[in-house]
């Protein structure tokens, strides 16, 4: 294994009045030995890296890296892009690593080494031209360009790399007519982590750009969470629908049998309240199995049947996808601006409970399934466990998988940052690794020596699942796996739905499952996969995230990264500076897992078929808006009184993202974004109360407090302290 020259990309980026330049120097790149057998023949083939970049990974063809970013551009913008190369550097005799995209993590596969014999006696530079610019794309809420660039262009036929160190792009933006364009935001997200994902992530792009854009009064309507149910689970959708606005998530619930149980009309349904203006929707939660309310199975999953010198795609291979029900166009309805996109970005973030009715009885007492997550879910986020060591503890899984005593699948590779990214940020981890390389495991996928502590690590199968059981057992704050799967869990280490049944605690833990199917939750036989079992057992996951599908490898491997860096921030770099990151907002799964998506484009150019198959097969099962705990969830002692007519509310403190609410009984009298740690609410007009029946009880409003990172907190004030009566509706 040789490297050399190990250098990052340093990105500098102006803004001016209609002008974005972004200058991007690349001081050199590194090589790794990648040698493989074809036609009987040794074939040396190296691998091109440069630190802290992605690769261009068209399947078969030489593999090059590849630095993608998103670009902030106003909403209503035209773009020409003019680009200028350094001086060219000359390699020659290199031959260059064939991309292996459609490696998945099923198995089963018998994946044959991917190479394009034609492309690889091709005489012209590859890529062509050494910038891509794709867009406009809409990514939580921000107007933006995926730019790409390709530093080092490739000869086949002549074994030849071209390098170039430095490379300028200009984005010249030319402002459309307001009508044209139909834009009315400026950048309204304030959520700090996609900007981990952009070049220029400041707000008012517009305005730097010197473009007009029409302000209108912002009045948000309608719920933030829309949770579609099937009739037999009402009463627990009504429970949590109930939980969810008393934490201050505005949460509406609709049945299936009023929108009508096909996919064109869940589409039509859900965009169509997404699509209001200043809508508040951004979470939609099916809840039902893939029969009760239809999930998308009429597109090809595109996993391929490999040859020596190209690939067949199988059309037999069905996906099931939520994904379309969260985007706002898609391949049956494109829009109409971009009629030949292939990746509809997510609108907003979907998940799905998947669970059935009780073999056993009518409703209500059918949906004991659905009763148990709810259960988990509300006691997740309303009584998180007091003990600080539950927080501090993570779980990681992987298998070294490969040849000449490498990490060719990258899965150890993948894990291992992760979990020292966790560990600089001060938790505890526990590595559960196994590997299919028994005499001797020396190099991670990019060439760097594997340390001994990590080597010493592994251990055999049965010694793996029992850590696995006890982990879970014990609780984790989180797992995260990298190997293949199957529908009824992880297959190295193994860890299956039968060994589910040994968990015996009943402390929480989520799961990010990445690997194959094991959120599988269409099948009919077996009729439960592992994320649905995980999912409705006590003490395991109060939601996860899964693929229903198989899932490419090495797609995979970057999906995770972002999942965590969404997560807890810092595990892939950031540029300019690549060092500054930061934590999705408010931590909901949902947002977690449209984040990872749209990392995928950055680190995967030329390959939009393999990341249009990640994005519909991976799922948030469970609730899309669970807030996840990253620490010791923090108290907030709020004290409320009545002082004449008004209820004077006071704080110790009040984060960002403080919701109180005002309650008498199942009836939310105000709901309030306190930007201070005193509130007073006049009651005059809070009334009638209705007298309740003997024995009387005095009436109460009930005061209750949500904020990220806190617990919960509800306290009940009664309203008159000597005898019943109703606050006047005027004074």
């Amino acid at each position: 294994m040789k490297t050399k020259l190990i250098f990052g990309a340093t990105v500098d980026v102006k803004e001016s009045p209609g002008n974005i330049t972004i200058n991007y120097t690349f001081p050199g790149f590194y090589l790794v030995d990648d040698d493989h057998e074809m036609a009987g023949k040794k074939v040396e083939f190296k691998q091109l890296h440069i630190k802290s970049t992605g690769f261009l990974s068209a399947s078969g063809k030489p593999q090059l890296p590849s630095f993608g970013r998103y670009v902030q551009i106003p909403p209503n913008s035209e773009y020409r892009v003019t680009v200028k190369k350094g001086q060219p550097v000359e390699f020659d005799g290199v031959m260059v690593s064939p991309a292996q995209a459609r490696i998945s993590d099923n198995p089963n596969q018998k994946h044959e080494f991917e190479y394009d014999k034609e492309f690889y006696g091709k005489d012209a530079p590859y890529p062509e031209d050494v910038v891509k610019v794709t867009g406009p794309h809409l990514v939580h809420e921000r107007h933006v360009l995926l730019v790409h660039v390709t530093p080092l262009q490739y000869n086949p036929a002549k074994k030849k790399v071209v390098g170039f160190s430095n490379i300028t792009v200009s984005l010249e933006l030319k402002e459309m007519k307001a009508a044209a364009a139909g834009a009315v935001s400026d950048s309204p997200s304030d959520d700090d982590a996609f900007g981990n994902l952009l070049l220029n992530p400041g707000q008012r792009i517009a305005q730097k750009m010197g473009f007009t854009i029409p302000r209108l009064p912002i009045r948000a309507v309608g719920p933030e969470l829309l949770i579609i149910y099937a009739k037999v689970f009402e009463k627990a959708v009504q429970r949590l629908a109930a939980w969810k606005n008393h934490r201050g998530l505005i949460t509406e619930t609709v049945c299936i049998d009023a929108i009508g149980n096909s996919v064109a009309q869940l589409k039509t349904y859900i965009r169509g309240r997404r699509g209001v203006l200043f809508s508040r929707l951004r979470y939609v939660l099916l809840f039902g199995d893939g029969d009760m309310i239809v999930t998308q199975t009429d597109l090809n999953n595109g996993k391929p049947l490999n040859c020596m010198y190209g690939v067949s795609y199988r059309s037999d291979m069905k996906t099931a996808t939520d994904f379309y029900y969260s985007t706002q166009f898609d391949q049956d309805t494109p829009d109409p601006a971009h009629p030949n996109q292939v990746l509809f970005y997510p609108w907003l973030s979907i998940g799905r409970i998947p669970v059935r009715p009780d073999a056993q009885g009518p409703p209500p007492s059918g949906d004991s399934q659905a009763q148990s997550v709810v259960d988990q879910i509300i006691s997740y986020e309303k009584t998180p466990p007091a003990d600080q060591d539950f927080y501090e503890r993570m779980t990681f899984a992987a298998y070294f998988q490969g040849s000449n005593h490498t990490d060719t699948r990258g899965y150890l590779t993948t894990i291992e940052g992760i979990r020292a990214s966790m560990e600089s940020l001060g938790y505890s981890t526990e590595r559960v690794y196994v590997t299919n390389d028994t005499s001797n495991q020396l190099y991670y996928r990019d060439g760097s020596p594997i340390p001994a502590a990590v080597i010493s690590a592994m251990v055999n199968n049965s010694t793996a699942t029992q850590m696995l059981v006890a982990a879970t057992t014990e609780g984790q704050l989180f797992f995260g796996h990298r190997d293949h799967g199957a529908w009824d869990g992880w297959v190295c280490p193994p860890f299956t739905n039968s060994n589910l049944d040994q968990v015996t605690g009943d402390m929480p833990s989520v799961f990010y499952s990445i690997n194959c199917e094991t959120a599988g939750f269409d099948y009919n036989e077996p009729t439960e996969c592992f994320a649905e079992k995980n999912l409705r057992m006590k003490g395991t996951a109060p939601s996860l995230i899964g693929a229903t599908r198989d899932s490419g490898t090495y797609m995979n491997n970057d999906l995770i990264r972002a999942i965590f860096d969404a997560t807890f921030g810092g595990v892939i770099p950031t540029f300019p500076g690549g060092n500054a990151s930061y934590r999705v907002k408010n931590s909901r799964l949902g947002d977690v897992l449209n984040y990872a998506k749209s990392y995928l484009p950055v680190v995967n150019a030329g390959d939009e078929a393999g990341v249009k198959d990640e994005w519909e097969i991976y799922h948030v099962i469970g609730d899309p808006t669970l807030e996840l705990w990253t620490a010791l969830p923090r108290a907030i002692a709020m004290t409320a009184k009545i002082v004449q007519r008004s209820l004077d509310i006071r704080l110790p403190t009040c984060p960002r993202g403080t919701v109180i609410t005002l309650w008498s009984g199942d009836k939310m009298l105000k709901r309030m974004e306190p930007a201070s740690t005193h509130i007073t609410v006049s009651l005059t007009g809070v009334t009638p109360i209705p007298l309740p029946r003997p024995p009387f009880p005095k009436p109460y409003v009930e005061v209750c407090l949500w904020a990220p990172g806190c617990r919960f907190t509800g306290v009940r004030i009664g309203l008159v302290q000597d005898r019943l009566v109703a606050i006047p509706a005027a004074a």
